[in-house]
């Protein structure tokens, strides 16, 4: 009696221990929490909100339109430019600012002296403000007097329009965000590279593995959830892509760099469309938010897959 009376008071004891626990992990979750939902999740819904009417400022929120603004939107030729704009930079900034800081961290990893100086001077250009940098690179693309086109004057090579070119601007807006965000993401990576069992490399070289098979087959795949998790991102960067459109190019020339946020901003600023311009914002948080969803999917099948090949790989040698 007296020891089934000790392990009730025992398993009450416990309980209101782990409901103390419980309140007080809530308690410190309250403040993050408590930000989040005023500044971040009641906006976009708000937002998603006021998608749906024609906004009157003067008797708020104005008229009910349904989905007559996202009608609108996929009728608006200038919207279709403004995604396929977006989509443009996704794909170019792939190849020039995704996949160069996996190779350079590669590299650095591979150094054996000097590493914390390299890491260093590729990182320090991260530390600059934003748009400062991106004023800079605006004068240094500038057709008539910037540091580009002197550079080729010297070189005796043909001048070029760079921002004001339609076909090279995409290209160009790039390298600032490569300089500033590929130091960030080299050391992401390299974080995750000196993560990788240095053995594994040693056995490799024993092995006979050269540079490139070692990098492929053994640091690669094990730095891939970082891989996709920076990929994800890039996904997010690249449809959210205002303020250095705002701040070197204004959406041209000729809406060439035009991006649904910039539109949206347009939208609502210059014109008062507010119902219009929270419908296009709401667009391009689906797509984001669709694109990232089917990324997961193909990230957890493919993990499922690897883990299912090797527990058959495992079966056959027991």
């Amino acid at each position: 009696m007296t020891i089934a009376r000790n392990r009730s008071n025992l398993v009450i004891s416990f309980n209101k221990y782990k409901t103390r626990q419980l309140w007080i992990g809530w308690l410190f979750l309250a403040p993050a929490l408590i930000s989040f939902t005023l500044f971040k999740y009641y906006p976009i819904i708000l937002g998603i909100f006021v998608s749906f009417f024609r906004v009157d400022i003067m008797n708020l929120p104005g008229e009910f339109a349904g989905f007559a603004n996202y009608i609108r939107a996929f009728g608006d030729h200038f919207f279709i430019t403004a995604l396929r704009n977006n989509i443009e930079f996704f794909i170019i900034g792939v190849f020039m600012a995704f996949w160069p800081p996996i190779l350079l961290a590669t590299l650095i990893n591979e150094v054996r002296k000097g590493k914390t100086f390299m890491r260093t001077i590729y990182f320090l250009p991260a530390v600059a403000p934003g748009i400062a940098m991106m004023v800079l690179w605006r004068y240094i693309w500038q057709p008539d007097f910037g540091l580009a086109n002197y550079i080729m004057r010297l070189l005796d090579l043909p001048l070029q329009l760079w921002l004001n070119d339609a076909n090279m601007v995409k290209f160009v807006m790039w390298f600032p965000s490569m300089v500033m965000g590929g130091g960030m993401n080299m050391l992401i990576y390299l974080a995750a590279l000196q993560n990788v069992p240095q053995e594994q490399h040693e056995s490799a070289l024993i092995d006979g593995a050269g540079f490139l098979r070692r990098i492929w087959s053994i640091s690669l795949p094990q730095i891939l959830p970082v891989v996709n998790t920076m990929f994800i991102l890039a996904i997010i960067f690249s449809f959210n892509m205002f303020d250095n459109v705002l701040v070197m190019t204004g959406g041209g020339p000729q809406g060439a760099t035009e991006t649904i946020i910039m539109y949206s901003f347009k939208q609502a600023i210059t014109w008062g469309d507010y119902g219009y311009a929270t419908a296009i914002s709401t667009i391009a948080f689906v797509i984001i938010l669709f694109l990232t969803i089917f990324q997961m999917f193909v990230v957890n099948r493919d993990k499922e897959a690897a883990l299912e090949r090797k527990l058959k790989k495992k079966a056959k040698t027991l």
